[in-house]
């Protein structure tokens, strides 16, 4: 089972989502006024909270596939490549999918929470997540990562979440977001071979609960 679950698979899902946000990166040059554009940032869908608030909540989505300036896309996509192949791997495509997409739009309800008058975007929201969904991982299967996750994984979560709270133009609130949405949902969809039902069930309760929780504070 061990073998099954950790033999690497092909990250086809990866290549799809890093494709979309460089795709959507040089439309943002090629019909608008570049990534570091505000308006071009607004027209192609990123986050600002009062235009989600009247309305247009496909912002919590759309955000996460925009960047603003190339470094800030290099950064996200190469940290999507490590931390989402291998999610993709251990959870299976449609899970990781799942995984992804919950996490950017947690990270995205975070933001616009906390950061309720600032244009922001990027996929940091949903890498979080996954960090989160692989720390849950990790836990279930620690007799093979467990060095990993203290030597390696659990470091670097902590020294990217510092980073946002020293560097400024890091939305914090978006990490922190996405972080527990990916734990959260991790635990609704279970570990192969690991995850009983009953932890499956709770993870479920409790991913709708917070859901609809940060909900009614943003739209009450």
């Amino acid at each position: 089972k061990a073998e099954q679950v950790f033999t690497p698979k092909k990250p086809i899902i990866t290549y799809l989502l890093i494709g979309l946000n460089i795709l959507v990166f040089l439309l943002m040059y090629i019909l608008g006024s570049g990534s570091e554009d505000s308006k071009t940032v607004l027209d192609f869908g990123g986050l600002y909270f009062p235009y989600v608030k009247a309305g247009e909540y496909y912002r919590l989505i759309t955000a996460s596939f925009i960047h603003i300036g190339i470094f800030h896309l290099l950064f996200n996509m190469y940290a999507l490549y490590i931390v989402g192949s291998q999610i993709e791997s251990f959870y299976g495509r449609t899970k990781y999918l799942i995984i992804y997409l919950f996490s950017a739009i947690m990270g995205t309800m975070f933001s616009c929470l906390f950061v309720k008058d600032a244009i922001s975007a990027g996929a940091s929201g949903a890498i979080f997540g996954l960090f989160g969904s692989l720390l849950y991982f990790g836990y279930h299967y620690r007799l093979y990562l467990g060095s990993a996750l203290r030597s390696s994984i659990i470091p670097l979560l902590i020294f990217n979440l510092i980073l946002g709270f020293i560097l400024p133009g890091i939305d914090i609130s978006a990490h922190i977001g996405g972080l527990i949405g990916g734990t959260i949902i991790s635990m609704a969809l279970g570990v192969k071979y690991k995850s009983t039902k009953s932890e499956i069930i709770n993870g479920t309760i409790i991913t709708s609960i917070f859901t609809i929780f940060i909900m009614y504070l943003l739209f009450k």
